[in-house]
């Protein structure tokens, strides 16, 4: 869970006293946002460094075992039963810093879970220090290639959509013939998503599972959705994705990655943790990264390094995002691929023949646009294309000028346009245009004397050049607004058939909710919901919560018989008291033992390796010590 998601079920009051609670212990009263403040790894850090033992137990309990920082209450008081006083005290501290959110089930059941962003910095500062500066082989070879990008694999999937009809089966599914022209546009492979797909999706068939995941990571980010029996692009959300910056594109993507295909055990969340803040440029050990997560006390199999390589390594290598090596004695080395990040700042080269050389760094909207009329071919680091005739008389056909197209591709080609190639794209529009269909606007009325009375309307002349029967005429699809709006002014009500209200209700759904993908992977925390708390301090610890506060906040005498009740109390929570004897002297200590004798009451204290025993009439005054580390 993200801190913004969690964040927006707490109330302004709640938020204001977590606020509250960094004022008190951080000293920090700047007007940041909560979500602000608690997604700053530099807030989180200082933190770190003023907890107590207890808080900082807890902290490293909910990074190194809780999968993906989520504890169900039953199993957090199975880790605490040895010492629940002390735990639960830095859980209920980390609770009203908003570090740990309190979750519940519809019907009672409680958990605990720790944000991504807060587990990723606690992570951090867990392995700070241990990790060794290692120097790989100059030269790495490694048997799987990288895919070319998951933003072109996606590109090419959109593209075929955009371009052709994709019916889906009964049950939801895209046809095979479908698929089998689709997989060819993509250069992820099976070989890459195998390893995790048979750990993660160990009934569905492994064959095609490439595609099955660039149209999951699709479906997804909402650029693809459903609608009846075909599957169609989301117009919007394609448009804002293929705008988006390189930077914007990956974070979203990776952080979709993490949130719905990473396995769940705790130190897959501390390797993505460890990777994510590794060193780019440089060529890290996958064998000592998970020595280094074993270190800081995660619980790692023997075979962690390989299952990190076959189900997360080749999957980040399909998705062209890290480069990978393999040195001679069999150690895996990868590194951060820097090129998907990188700013759009390269223009395509395009000679007199119409052939299109574009290097990797053209902005991917620009791609989109050039796509409409141009086939693009995806090999190696360039994509090129080529101008022919039948894609662009396509173009042309559906609505499409030939000023549009010497437009795109003037504006990010390097050069000027070549001079031929303007006239070839010309002669082309002019060969489509022999033959020519266009698309009209019927506008029927209920009887020709109706058609008469608008002929003598001056202002409805200019609309009437195409009367096709006494009770028709035709109307351009640029004019239908304006006619509507001068048969509402001239006190004519014209009925219109309501079009793509199915489709703008679907395209609202999707943006409503996040959509599920074409498999479901089930979360620790389904069914779990953000409760609106803000913990006492000793929430969870009834046994003190039980005392009265008058034995613990107030330092006085009281009557024998309650005196005794009090020191008992204390005996059985293990308590320091403090006692004032006839002398004014001050003694503090556990209270061990009760006895009496002759008829007189005494208590033994115990004060480290200390002990003394002590007259009850001698005691004026006494209260409950409660723990430092409960405040």
């Amino acid at each position: 869970m993200h801190i913004q998601q969690g964040i927006e079920f707490l109330s302004q009051t709640t938020r204001q006293l977590i606020l509250d609670e960094h004022a008190k212990r951080l000293s920090i009263n700047d007007n940041r946002e909560l979500a602000d403040r608690l997604t700053d790894p530099q807030l989180i850090e200082q933190y770190w460094t003023q907890t107590d033992a207890g808080e900082k137990e807890v902290i490293t309990l909910f990074v190194t075992s809780a999968t993906r920082g989520f504890f169900r209450k039953k199993e957090w008081e199975k880790w605490v039963q040895n010492r629940g006083h002390v735990l639960s005290a830095g859980l209920n501290k980390l609770r009203r810093m908003g570090m740990i959110l309190t979750v519940r089930k519809m019907w009672g059941e409680v958990g605990f879970i720790m944000p991504r962003e807060v587990k990723e910095t606690f992570t951090l500062c867990l392995i700070q220090g241990r990790q060794s500066k290692e120097s790989p082989p100059e030269t790495l070879p490694y048997y799987i290639s990288a895919g070319r990008g998951i933003h072109l694999d996606l590109f090419g999937v959109l593209a075929y959509l955009r371009d052709s009809t994709v019916p889906l089966t009964q049950k939801g599914q895209i046809h095979r013939r479908i698929l089998l022209k689709l997989a060819p546009l993509l250069s992820i492979s099976d070989q890459h998503v195998s390893g995790w797909a048979e750990a993660m999706l160990p009934e569905v068939k492994q064959e095609g599972m490439a595609l099955t995941i660039v149209l999951d990571v699709a479906i997804r980010l909402g650029l693809v959705r459903s609608q009846g029996r075909m599957m169609i692009l989301d117009q919007t959300v394609l448009g804002e994705w293929l705008a988006a910056s390189p930077k914007k594109r990956w974070d979203d993507l990776y952080s979709l990655l993490v949130e719905e295909y990473l396995p769940h055990e705790s130190w897959w969340d501390g390797l993505v943790a460890v990777m994510k803040h590794a060193e780019p440029d440089h060529w890290h050990s996958i064998q000592e990264q998970i020595r280094t997560l074993e270190s800081a006390g995660f619980e790692v199999s023997t075979s962690a390094a390989e299952l990190a390589t076959k189900e997360w390594l080749h999957l980040l290598l399909g998705f062209g995002w890290i480069q990978m090596g393999e040195s001679a004695s069999g150690e895996v080395y990868w590194r951060w691929n820097r090129l998907p990040l990188l700013p759009p700042t390269e223009r395509w080269f395009i000679d007199p023949s119409g052939m299109v050389t574009i290097p990797p760094l053209v902005p991917l909207l620009a791609l989109w646009e050039l796509s409409f009329f141009c086939p693009l071919s995806f090999a190696g680091d360039l994509i090129s294309g080529e101008l022919q005739a039948k894609p662009l008389q396509a173009y042309l056909s559906a609505g499409g000028k030939e000023e549009d197209v010497i437009a795109v591709l003037q504006r990010h080609c390097v050069h000027p346009l070549p001079e031929s190639l303007e006239q070839l794209i010309y002669l082309w529009g002019r060969q489509t245009r022999q033959i020519q269909l266009e698309p009209f606007i019927r506008v029927r009325t209920a009887h020709p004397g109706l058609l008469e009375e608008i002929k003598g309307l001056k202002p409805f002349q200019r609309f009437l050049g195409m009367v096709i029967s006494p009770t028709e005429f035709l109307v351009t699809p640029e004019q239908e607004k304006e006619v509507m709006a001068l048969f509402r002014k001239y006190g004519y009500e014209p009925f219109q058939a309501r079009k793509g209200r199915t489709e703008a209700l679907a395209g609202e759904e999707t943006r409503q909710g996040r959509q599920e993908g074409l498999f479901s992977i089930p979360l620790p925390w389904d069914g779990f919901a953000v409760e609106n708390t803000f913990p006492d301090q000793l929430e969870g610890m009834h046994h003190y919560t039980t005392l009265p506060k008058m034995w613990t906040q107030h330092f006085q005498s009281y009557h024998p018989q309650t005196m005794r009740t009090l020191l008992q109390r204390a005996s059985e929570l293990g308590l320091d008291i403090q006692a004032e004897l006839g002398n004014k002297e001050v003694k503090e200590g556990i209270p061990r033992q009760l006895s009496v004798e002759m008829g007189y009451w005494y208590v033994s204290l115990e004060s480290g390796k200390k002990k003394l025993r002590c007259k009850l009439d001698d005691i004026q005054r006494v209260r409950i010590v409660l723990p430092e580390y409960l405040y």
